[in-house]
């Protein structure tokens, strides 16, 4: 019984603080909303500024990161970063929770000495003469799987080839010379942020 009455008053009592307001007209203060992000790939890290506004800081180099892997640098001809862009090189949507800042520099000024096997492409010739090229994913003593060039998953038997190799230089271009130290730097700034 004494909880009934507990509860009844905790009720009546939580009435009356709203019947000022009430009276009043006002509403109760509801809290602000979260401000989404305007950028609908951006999915961690601080929220890059809309174009046109000043970015808060530190987030420059985010932006003009982005902005070059989506332009000037082509990355995303090849490479796709959250469900956008190619898929014939590996995804880059989590690359900054795998590689530090070092290994991303190395990879762009000199791939070929930081290719890692599970980025090697393949080169192959069937029987009859067609040249096939992709990104290797899988391989065995008797096949092969790879997305080619026109992003089609594809499995091979290996004895239905004239030639088969993996390849040992990397199909990325370097970067060096292309692009300057701070757009590297920006480049790099943007691919860590991508957790």
């Amino acid at each position: 019984m004494a909880r009934c009455g507990l509860l009844i008053g905790s009720v009546f009592g939580a009435a009356l603080l709203l019947v000022p307001e009430a009276l009043s007209g006002q509403q109760p203060a509801a809290a602000a909303p979260a401000q989404a992000c305007a950028d609908p790939l951006h999915t961690s890290g601080p929220c890059p500024a809309p174009a046109g506004q000043p970015a808060a800081a530190g987030g420059d180099s985010l932006v003009r990161g982005k902005a070059l892997f989506e332009g000037k640098g082509g990355c995303q001809g090849c490479h796709r970063v959250n469900a956008v862009g190619s898929r014939i090189a590996p995804d880059l949507t989590t690359i900054g929770s795998v590689l530090s800042v070092d290994d991303l520099t190395k990879q762009l000024i000199d791939p070929n000495a930081a290719l890692r096997p599970a980025v090697f492409s393949i080169r192959a010739l069937t029987k009859d003469g067609k040249p096939v090229v992709g990104l290797r994913l899988n391989e065995d003593r008797y096949s092969v799987q790879f997305i080619d060039e026109q992003e089609r998953l594809r499995s091979l038997n290996k004895s239905e080839l004239r030639e088969f190799a993996v390849l040992p230089t990397a199909r990325m271009p370097s970067y060096r010379g292309k692009l300057s130290e701070q757009e590297i730097t920006d480049l790099v700034s943007y691919l860590r942020s991508l957790k």
